[in-house]
């Protein structure tokens, strides 16, 4: 229930900064943050490249490799991040964005190596099926930040990019202290600094590690691209709404990369059918979860926005949210399937999908940006999303797709559009009618067309309860509850 728990905490606490941002800074200033987190984001990927995955895999599948690989992992990204760091500050310079934004930037790239470090003993204890300390420090982090954040916020209504950036090196600190602490007491961990061993983890992790690079690439420039091809005013306007998408994806971040990678790395050297159970059974609950936040985005885009933001100045981020709500349930499945590949060593396969993609959306960008603005922008992400899932279910073996998947998808999309039309037909104005009605009749359409059965709830209740912070009870064979969507 650890792992339940901390998804809600770090939901709430997420939610509760964001809002803050939104009040507190109008659009144009809100978008300069956001474009500076965006760019946190890039780098952190960066510096990461794919040890993390790589690390959770070895250690999931107790390789034998392991051993002082964490030490070996925060070598590699120290050595990443001091050749990264001068060339994104003068990308900055180049770029010409002032003083404030370039000084956030700064202090957020801080933020990513502190964060880099804890996420490197989480990956460890990821591939131990050990969730508690991770979780401990996933949360710490995000409530130390929103904290600060917020208090920084509302006392200094004119505070500087640089000092609500603050609040995010001060969560990664903390983050990152519990970790390396929690970690550095355990007997059998090996610290020494061994810089052979880390270059030997850099080469393998490359294939791994590009691809998240040019899969961060595509998520991110859209709205790099929205500042230099649209009014400031859009910037804020898209990431207003994007916020709001990226948050919804704290769920795939839970429940697939953190609780379900490391067991798909331990099944894949096992018999094929358990692991095609797991993925199977993983589709059909995160489809599931994607077409409630579909439903209820696309219904209450509005109030939605108008609720957490000032309805005034950021009206025209609901249809941006309308438009970027499908690409969640496309998300949702291709992390679930994009997982099962890397786990069972696909990740060159996955490097072209993702270069190719990047291609695509810069393209589809520069049409649609000088067009339709954070609108363009916010249709050529769910298109990404929507073409990710076809090459991946090109690209993944036979043998561990089911077409039970398929037929989920199918009967979620027909539960989510009938109970859309419900609302719609019922007259339902407000928040507080619309989301208990659409949910409601949502679940009874998921029920009433078997999309998920009694037998699959028990093994979702199961298998929560099966996790209490530390190693996961180990099911027997072919029982269905078997690993993790929950």
């Amino acid at each position: 229930m650890i792992v339940a728990g901390s998804q809600l905490t770090l939901w709430v606490a997420t939610f509760a900064f964001t809002v803050a941002q939104a009040r507190y800074l109008e659009p144009t200033r809100y978008g300069q943050l956001s474009l500076a987190l965006a760019y946190a984001g890039f780098l952190t990927i960066f510096i990461d490249f794919g040890t993390s995955t790589l690390l959770s895999r070895m250690v999931a599948q107790r390789s034998g490799l392991e051993d002082g690989a964490v030490a070996a992992t925060l070598l590699v990204r120290l050595g990443l991040w001091l050749v990264a760091l001068p060339l994104l500050l003068l990308a900055t310079v180049l770029l010409g964005y002032e003083a404030d934004l370039r000084g956030a930037i700064l202090v957020l790239a801080l933020a990513a190596l502190f964060a880099s470090f804890g996420t490197a003993v989480a990956a460890y204890l990821q591939g131990r099926e050990e969730f508690s300390l991770p979780s401990l420090s996933a949360v710490a982090y995000r409530i130390v930040a929103a904290v600060v954040g917020i208090a920084i916020l509302a006392l200094v209504p004119t505070a500087s990019l640089v000092l609500v950036a603050v609040a995010f090196l001060s969560g990664a600190v903390i983050s990152a202290g519990v970790l390396l602490v929690g970690l550095g007491r355990r007997s059998g961990v090996r610290w020494g600094l061994q810089p052979r061993r880390a270059v030997g983890l850099l080469r393998r992790a490359l294939p791994i590690g590009a691809y998240f690079v040019v899969g961060t690439f595509y998520f991110n420039v859209d709205l790099v691209m929205l500042e230099v091809l649209a009014p400031a005013e859009n910037v804020g306007w898209y990431a207003a709404a994007y916020r709001l998408f990226n948050a919804a994806t704290i769920v795939e971040a839970i429940v697939v990369v953190r609780v379900l990678y490391p067991v798909l790395s331990r099944l894949s050297l096992g018999p094929r059918e358990e692991l095609r159970l797991v993925i199977a059974k993983a589709l059909s609950f995160m489809a599931i979860l994607g077409g409630a936040a579909v439903l209820v985005f696309v219904l209450c885009a509005d109030q939605i926005v108008a609720i957490l933001y000032s309805a005034d100045a950021y009206a025209p981020a609901a249809e941006a949210l309308r438009l970027l709500a499908p690409g969640l349930l496309f998300l949702y499945l291709n992390s679930v399937v994009c997982n099962a590949l890397f786990a069972t060593g696909y990740e060159k396969r996955l490097l072209v999908m993702a270069a190719a993609f990047a291609v695509f959306n810069v393209g589809a960008n520069l049409i649609a940006i000088p067009r339709f603005a954070q609108d363009g922008a916010a249709a050529v992400t769910t298109l990404t999303e929507l073409g990710l899932l076809g090459w991946l279910v090109r690209i993944a073996p036979r043998d561990l797709l089911t077409g039970e998947s398929v037929r989920t998808v199918v009967k979620v999309t027909a539960a989510a559009s009938a109970a859309g039309l419900i609302v719609v037909l019922s007259g339902a104005n407000t928040i507080a009618s619309m989301v208990p009605l659409a949910l409601l009749v949502y679940g009874a359409a998921v029920v009433a067309l078997r999309a998920i059965g009694p037998a699959d709830l028990d093994a979702i209740a199961t298998l929560i309860g099966a996790r209490r912070g530390g190693r996961a009870a180990t099911p027997a064979v072919g029982q269905p509850l078997h690993e993790k969507v929950g």
